[in-house]
């Protein structure tokens, strides 16, 4: 938890973050990370975007899919059908019911293509590698197997990789590796060995295997990479490993400061952080991970080079206390003003619990948020940190169920701790469809966070997202806590400053592939004859799933009477929740039998502050029913007036003692024991 440092602390890391915030600027020569940011912006520019996203069944179609992208003209392309014209790339996502809609809504595309042809199955180990380097070097008209390296495939195409990409073909992170490779032009490398689970925590000798394999690979690429601002800069690490490391280092490569607790040999830091390092401890490139399944691998991959970031959200939870001033947002309005984003800053009073629980019932409209709040793996408070309770701490169900991809900054203690345990803040995050993440995976102390405003002013000046939060000089930019996920190329353009080429349009399709929209409106029409829920069923999902949100709607109007109803009805929870639909999401939830984690969340947060609206005993018991599991407290505490009204004193009294009782956290049983006791 994020807590009051003793004046003498705070002081004297002030003057040190505004100091490592500042930009080293020459009179002819920007930042290293800008120049950064330039390169990824050049590659862009030669590979422009096709308005159209391909859908596929599994791993091995989607390789094949992303080895089609082209990177511009090239004499290299020895195809007289494609070589005179302009070449480019567009989404491949492995179609699923969370992360396609999402992505789908965000990017628009004028066409949306099912890929009926599958690729032959990707066999073994070999036949994955093979896969991976022929998607990414196809998009750079060479071979995989070309004589004389990776680095002189890729000079070929006049381009310098910026980094490297790893993946192991045991890791389904090997569906982001080859986007990411394919995308950027980065060199891909092959990592064995288990490192273990996002959740867990490695010790020095693991880490040390990991490091030495990254630092080998960097060093057989056969080009400079030793520090920052040279040719190779960042590294993708596609495939799940532990987040934390306890490695026990050198007192000259712990953060120290007048004041600072001392680190104890067992506290860990992130491993994202720890990476890419010499043996001084001084970083020759930026770590970005990504993990998942395989749906969501490709998804993180996609969002990253396919999605604009044009709306920003701050919010401050700090803004009362003059204290955390360097963390504010005050400072960076003028300049997002000028930039042309369209944002938005929440702070001080508008930031209650109230407020984001109202937030969250009209929908996240932001594609970037930057969030300053306390607290722990499974809690967070929206209020300056006291170490106090807070009656604005929300749990992991107060986090928003996301109807658009977002990429986070959140300034909080511990929130990556565990991130692959959906009954945490952090791995909430993830699972509700964020795809760049700044966090912290154990307490890091205030200003290991480089402040918003640094932050900002790095990221309109095309600095990727995640190599904007680093620290590149003081205490904090040794080997610490603070974790990045995601692609650490990903870019956040501005309007003012720098956009993608517009979109070409869509390729023909070819045989294998179907037009998923007017097989939609087939379905759709023949759900008007439809005698047994089958045919309105198949239609429902295509229309969840490609976010038409407002046909789906009015399509559940027509099957809401219907005796099958109950079949259609989990499918037509998503787009009743984009849409806001309070009172039909009702009808639908009550009418699924089996309620997903995520469809409770989408009742909660559709109600926020108005549960107390309700007067129908009916429609209060769905709420009872789908209390979650982490901190029930923070669900009866709204729920308990309106049960009372509508059932009853005593019946409430015992849905809670209920609830308690089946409650095996300690201290979620003692938060329900204090609500009893009101």
């Amino acid at each position: 938890m994020l807590r009051r440092a003793r004046n003498v602390v705070m002081a004297a890391l002030a003057t040190l973050v505004i100091a490592a915030a500042a930009v080293p600027q020459q009179p002819a020569e920007l930042p290293w990370f800008i120049l950064l940011g330039q390169r990824v912006a050049k590659v862009r520019e030669r590979m422009p975007f096709e308005n159209r996203v391909v859908l596929v069944p599994d791993e091995a179609t989607f390789l094949e899919e992303v080895s089609l992208w082209r990177a511009g003209r090239s004499a290299l392309d020895k195809d007289p059908a494609t070589r005179d014209r302009r070449q480019g790339c567009w989404p491949v996502l492995i179609e699923d019911d969370v992360f396609t809609p999402l992505f789908i809504r965000a990017y628009k595309p004028a066409k949306v293509i099912r890929r009926t042809s599958k690729a032959p199955p990707l066999a073994d180990a070999q036949a994955i590698r093979d896969a991976v380097r022929k998607a990414i070097f196809s998009c750079w008209f060479a071979d995989a197997d070309a004589t004389g390296g990776d680095r002189a495939i890729f000079a070929r195409q006049d381009h310098t990789p910026p980094g490297l990409v790893a993946f192991s073909t045991k890791d389904p992170g090997y569906l982001a590796a080859a986007a990411l490779g394919a995308a950027d032009g980065l060199i891909p490398v092959e990592i064995q060995g288990d490192f273990g689970g996002p959740n867990a925590s490695m010790d020095k000798a693991r880490f040390g295997e990991l490091s030495e394999a990254i630092r080998t690979a960097f060093a057989g690429s056969g080009m400079e990479y030793r520090r920052l601002g040279d040719e190779l800069d960042t590294l993708a690490l596609c495939m799940a490993t532990a987040q934390r490391a306890v490695l026990d280092l050198p007192e000259g490569q712990r953060p120290s400061l007048p004041g600072m607790p001392p680190i104890k040999p067992e506290d860990p830091v992130a491993v994202t952080d720890a990476l890419c390092r010499n043996d001084d401890g001084t970083r020759y490139a930026v770590c970005g991970a990504i993990f998942g399944s395989p749906a969501r691998c490709a998804y993180m991959a996609m969002c990253s080079v396919f999605l604009s970031r044009n709306t920003l959200w701050c919010m401050d939870s700090y803004a009362s206390s003059p204290q955390f001033a360097t963390y504010g947002f005050t400072p960076i309005v003028p300049v997002l003003q000028e930039t042309g984003l369209t944002h938005r800053v929440i702070q001080g009073a508008e930031i209650g619990l109230d407020r984001w629980r109202s937030l969250m019932m009209t929908g996240w409209e932001c594609d970037m948020l930057f969030l300053n709040s306390s607290g722990n793996p499974d809690f967070f408070d929206l209020c300056p940190p006291t170490g106090a309770m807070n009656p604005d701490r929300g749990g992991p169900g107060d986090i928003p169920v996301l109807h658009r991809p977002l990429a986070l900054s959140m300034i909080h203690s511990w929130s990556l701790q565990t991130p692959d345990e959906r009954e945490t803040i952090g791995g909430r995050w993830l699972d509700s469809g964020v795809y760049a993440y700044v966090g912290s995976v154990h307490e890091p102390y205030l200003f290991a966070f480089l402040p918003p405003a640094a932050q900002l002013e790095r990221l309109v000046n095309l600095t990727p997202f995640l190599v904007a939060a680093r620290q590149f000089d003081g205490p904090f930019a040794m080997p610490w806590r603070v974790d990045t996920l995601g692609d650490p190329l990903m870019i956040c353009g501005v309007p003012r400053g720098w956009n993608p080429p517009e979109r070409l349009k869509p390729t023909p399709m070819v045989p294998g592939q179907e037009d998923a929209v007017a097989k939609c409106a087939s379905l759709l029409r023949a759900a008007d004859t439809d005698a047994d829920g089958q045919a309105s069923l198949a239609a429902m999902r295509e229309l969840a799933r490609l976010a038409r949100d407002e046909v789906a709607v009015k399509f559940w109007q027509n099957c809401k009477d219907r005796s099958w109803s109950a079949r259609v009805a989990p499918l037509a929870l998503d787009p009743l929740f984009a849409r806001r639909e309070q009172q039909e999401f009702l009808v639908a939830y009550g009418r699924t039998a089996a309620p997903s984690d995520r469809q409770r969340d989408m009742l909660w947060q559709l109600w926020g502050p108005q549960l107390d609206q309700l007067k129908d005993a009916n429609q209060v018991e769905l709420f009872a029913n789908a209390v979650r599991k982490s901190w029930p407290s923070m669900d009866w505490e709204r729920l308990r007036g309106p049960m009372t009204s509508a059932m009853g004193g005593q019946a409430t009294r015992a849905a809670m003692l209920r609830s308690m009782e089946s409650t095996p956290n300690p201290q979620h049983r003692a938060a329900m024991q204090a609500l009893l006791a009101k």
